[in-house]
């Protein structure tokens, strides 16, 4: 059995912006800097690629298969039983969800966050502040995802993951870390939903140092964005999704 499984979540046919998982940046799929910052993370024993069972998803498997990693194949529509049936095709006691548009999540932060998710035997681990949008994920007992999968039947719940949690705190033992400093209260966008987004993502890569062997730091990207304001601002007006909002 794995004990820790990062489950990254990714489609081709994205809506605002088809096929961004393996759009090439600074030389790589985007898909792949993830990969590269979870494999940084000692706390996490295998890393999965959890795609929808469409034939539109080739190009992701081979992808997978190039870097050997494993694919699980599911709803598109329904992804928290993607997720559930996932972990189960594993065997993992916990689950890293990984947004497949965010190839700038915080490797410390990620660490900690596991670390005390499994130190607390909680349900559900997340961080206490806001940060910026793209470089946080969040920490899931299997087995308490499997009872939300029994209990949730609306649409919105079956779409996105954990926000059963956040209707119904009192049911689960809920754990909220602090995180550093130089992502508190940040509100850079750091995540990849339009091309907008990509742009930007560009000229963090062209300007950051960073290898494969040696990821961009966010603490590095903050203080960037800190003194390149024309930088910062490139996809300020991207707005984001509200899940509350949809039908």
């Amino acid at each position: 059995m794995v004990s820790v499984t990062a489950i990254i979540q990714a489609r081709m046919g994205s809506t605002r912006f088809p096929g961004k998982s393996l759009r090439l940046l600074a030389g790589l799929p985007l898909l792949e800097h993830i990969i590269i910052r979870l494999k940084q993370v000692p706390e996490i024993d295998l890393i999965l690629l959890a795609i929808p069972e469409k034939e539109s998803e080739i190009p992701l498997i081979e992808f997978a298969h190039r870097l050997k990693i494993p694919v699980f194949q599911g709803s598109e529509e329904d992804v928290l039983d993607r997720f559930i049936k996932a972990g189960e095709s594993v065997q993992t006691e916990q689950v890293v969800r990984v947004c497949g548009d965010d190839p700038l999540i915080d490797i410390p932060l990620l660490s900690s966050l596991i670390q005390a998710h499994l130190s607390d035997k909680a349900d559900y681990t997340l961080p206490r502040d806001p940060v910026p949008l793209g470089s946080a994920c969040e920490i899931v007992r299997l087995e308490t995802l499997k009872k939300i999968g029994e209990l949730a039947e609306n649409s919105i719940y079956r779409e996105h993951v954990t926000t059963w949690f956040h209707d119904h705190p009192s049911s689960f033992r809920i754990k909220h870390i602090e995180v550093p400093d130089y992502l508190k209260d940040r509100n850079f966008r750091l995540t990849v939903d339009t091309e907008q987004d990509f742009q930007f993502m560009e000229e963090l890569f062209k300007n950051l140092p960073h290898s494969p062997y040696s990821p961009l730091s966010l603490q590095t990207v903050i203080e960037y964005l800190n003194t390149h304001p024309e930088t910062a601002v490139l996809n300020i007006d991207i707005p984001q999704k509200n899940w509350r909002e949809e039908n």
